[in-house]
């Protein structure tokens, strides 16, 4: 009993163990025994939480001190990059202070471009390094320096934003551009610059044709815009002797993938209006374009159900042109459009139902001599941006934004190549080999996927047909009859050159079977 009174000398305790028996007395003892245990590991417990809080603030303090100076240092690199341009080494992307070099956080731009060869980089962005160069020249001039960032030290030159953006324009995945090629993370991060990219090219370029339009509307005595006008008719007169004179553009719309908008991002009450008959959503986009193939003008947000004439009859530039309709008529300017479009002064369509060898089978030649114009010049924007090969997974506004952007950029890309011909060659001698060689290429870097979204599809024009005959309005019945006398005085001007279906072997076809002339 000796030993308990040690543990608890309590003496009513001791006379209460000695009236239990054995049993008793062994399960009190082992419960004292854990106790005393649990209170020494409580203990040591307590000790290692305190050390390891100690250690921690003490670690705090040193990685605080060293950021700290990380930051004095890299003040100090940025005062002598400000003072020195030439301490940026541009071949490794570092900068020298007090005889160390610390590397910036990107890789500069010069170092990019000049590990890709021209030909490569020609297929990564759809353009000659010098013609990137140029178009860099023009976004700085508009949006300023500070905005572009020329130099690449410590955030994302401009430079390097152009390339992401083209890149993913011309079909790359952003998977492909994460990593080590452009310094860039995350997928947030690719998407952000390609869209910054894609508002620098909206603020940028603009579209010059419609400017021309609307001084001709406040002033049609300026010689400058009928100069202007005069010179666009007169290209697409070449083929036929200046006989087919007065077209001022084609147009035709285009279907462009997009996904199943919704209410919450598009706004969007009925997403079915934009199912078109190709099965699948898109965007009715209406375009028009120069002998040259430059986009003059163009229209993306109408829905894919609309019929082409609906969806022109929306746009502001058809207001436009029914307004200047008796200025186009006095001077003989007018667009070219196949059957899906009203007749009007101001917009020639096919004869219906003509017979081989009428006059009026001549004009639809001639008219589609012009009009092939649009075709082409969907089938080479397609084939340059790749983005459009597969469903734009943006909202609507945003896809727009998109659309007109890529259109800019194609015309700026017809700018350089004009009296040249490497552009023109380039797509003249697009294949199927040149295509499959694109698709392994994606496919190899985990471009493609199995979802839907990311399959690649043919260039879609949607809904040429005729729209079925309703009600007419007077100004309507007045535009067509208009119309229809200006295309007689057109064939009857064909009929009197000379000017018939050609027969001859000019016409030649690349491996799309897409017709071009010699």
């Amino acid at each position: 009993m000796s030993t308990f009174s040690r543990i608890s000398p309590v003496n009513q305790f001791e006379k209460d163990l000695q009236c239990v028996d054995d049993f008793d007395l062994g399960i009190t003892s082992a419960l004292l025994c854990a106790i005393q245990i649990e209170i020494a590991n409580n203990h040591q417990l307590h000790k290692d939480l305190i050390d390891v809080v100690k250690r921690a603030e003490k670690d705090s303090r040193y990685w605080s001190s060293k950021g700290k100076s990380r930051r004095k240092e890299r003040q100090l690199q940025w005062a002598d990059d400000s003072n020195n341009d030439d301490d940026i080494d541009s071949s490794s992307g570092s900068s020298s202070i007090g005889g160390g070099n610390l590397k910036s956080k990107f890789t500069s731009w010069e170092f990019i471009r000049d590990s890709i060869s021209d030909r490569l980089f020609r297929r990564k962005y759809r353009m000659s390094k010098a013609q990137f160069n140029l178009l860099c020249d023009k976004i700085r001039e508009k949006i300023g320096d500070d905005a572009f960032r020329i130099k690449n030290t410590q955030a994302l030159c401009g430079y390097t934003k152009v390339a992401i953006g083209l890149r993913m324009l011309c079909g790359g995945s952003y998977l492909d551009l994460i990593g080590r090629a452009y310094d860039v993370q995350s997928p947030e991060s690719i998407y952000k610059y390609f869209h910054t990219f894609i508002d620098w090219i909206n603020i940028t370029f603009d579209y010059p044709w419609v400017l021309y339009l609307k001084q001709l509307n406040t002033n049609n005595e300026d010689k400058l815009v009928l100069d202007k006008l005069d010179e666009i008719s007169a290209n697409f007169a070449v083929d036929s002797d200046g006989s087919f004179s007065g077209c001022i553009g084609a147009i035709d719309g285009i279907a462009i993938r997009i996904r199943c908008p919704t209410k919450e991002k598009d706004g969007v009450d009925d997403p079915g209006n934009f199912f078109c008959r190709k099965n699948f959503y898109a965007l009715n986009v209406q375009a028009i374009c120069d002998r040259q193939k430059r986009i003059l003008w163009i229209s993306p947000p109408h829905q894919g159900s609309s019929h082409d004439s609906t969806a022109w009859a929306q746009t502001g530039l058809h207001d436009l042109l029914a307004k200047l309709h008796d200025v186009l008529k006095e001077r003989g300017l007018f667009l070219v459009g196949d059957s899906a479009y009203p007749i009007s002064t101001y917009l020639q369509v096919p004869y219906p139902n003509a017979k081989p060898g009428t006059q009026e089978d001549a004009f639809n030649f001639w008219l589609s001599n012009s009009r092939i114009q649009i075709e082409c010049t969907f089938g080479e924007f397609i084939a340059r941006f790749g983005l459009f090969w597969r469903t734009l997974k943006f909202d609507l506004e945003r896809s727009c934004h998109i659309i007109r952007a890529a259109s800019k950029i194609h015309n700026f890309l017809i700018d350089c190549r004009e009296g040249t011909v490497e552009d023109t060659e380039f797509l003249r001698n697009l294949s199927y080999e040149e295509v499959a060689s694109v698709e392994a290429s994606a496919t190899s870097n985990g471009t493609n996927t199995e979802e839907d979204d990311d399959i690649t599809y043919p260039l879609v024009t949607d809904n040429n047909a005729p729209k079925p005959p309703g009600r007419k309005d007077t100004e309507f019945v007045e535009r067509r009859r208009g119309g229809e006398e200006l295309r007689d005085e057109l064939c009857t001007t064909l009929l009197a050159n000379g000017n018939v279906r050609p027969r001859g072997k000019r016409m030649k076809y690349n491996h799309f079977g897409h017709a071009y002339f010699e």
